[in-house]
């Protein structure tokens, strides 16, 4: 089980520990449980909910499926009601407040409408100590990134790196392990939507978003 790095915060930032802590105990469950659930050591899930570090990318995939959650709405800022009639809902600008790991920023698009197919999210890849970027992730699933400020570059186990820039885009196989770094000094945002498996079944909704993912180096 992997220990998660320490992140100083971002101020007011909204933070993510008593959220985790709501989820957890709101199912009964243990620090032990959760923890044979997600992979995570319980002083890691001990930490995570005391705001003490910031959970990686990859961590937070592993927390959403083992408490069985969107990632959406892991990272959203509140938890809203879950009764949509129409399947429609609307995200503004002036809206936008960033969760904050490590590596990315996050903020869940249209995060309202439960149980969606498709998992929309604005990623900030940050330009940051080399020392706090991820390694290559693989999960379940695909997903589409398009590049809306800065330059990324698109890095994976089968391919050479690509760099993409402002209006550029790619589309790939979850499941080969990827990571992306931000260029040129600054950070980079992009628009990336996740499509988990399931996704064409009639009861495959909830299924399509609960993120399957381990680091691709098994940490």
């Amino acid at each position: 089980m992997d220990e998660l790095l320490t992140d100083p915060g971002h101020g007011d930032a909204p933070t993510l520990g008593p959220k985790v802590r709501a989820l957890r105990k709101s199912q009964n469950r243990t620090l032990a449980e959760v923890s044979a659930a997600t992979g995570l050591s319980i002083s890691a899930l001990s930490k995570i909910e005391n705001d003490q570090v910031s959970p990686t990318f990859a961590n937070l995939m592993r927390l959403a499926e083992g408490l069985q959650i969107s990632l959406s709405d892991l990272v959203a800022l509140e938890q809203r009601d879950e009764s949509v009639s129409a399947r429609m809902t609307v995200s503004r600008k002036g809206d936008i407040a960033f969760r904050s790991t490590p590596k990315y920023d996050m903020y869940a698009l249209c995060a309202d409408l439960r149980h969606k197919r498709m998992t929309p999210l604005i990623e900030r890849v940050k330009a940051d100590d080399p020392s706090k970027i991820d390694g290559m992730i693989a999960h379940s699933g695909e997903e589409f990134f398009y590049v809306l400020s800065g330059a990324i570059e698109v890095h994976t186990e089968h391919y050479s790196p690509v760099r993409l820039e402002q209006g550029d885009s790619a589309y790939l196989d979850s499941s080969m392990a990827h990571t992306l770094v931000a260029l040129d000094g600054r950070d980079a945002d992009i628009l990336m939507i996740w499509l988990g498996p399931g996704a064409g079944d009639e009861d495959g909704a909830r299924a399509a978003e609960a993120i399957l993912s381990q680091d691709a180096n098994g940490k």
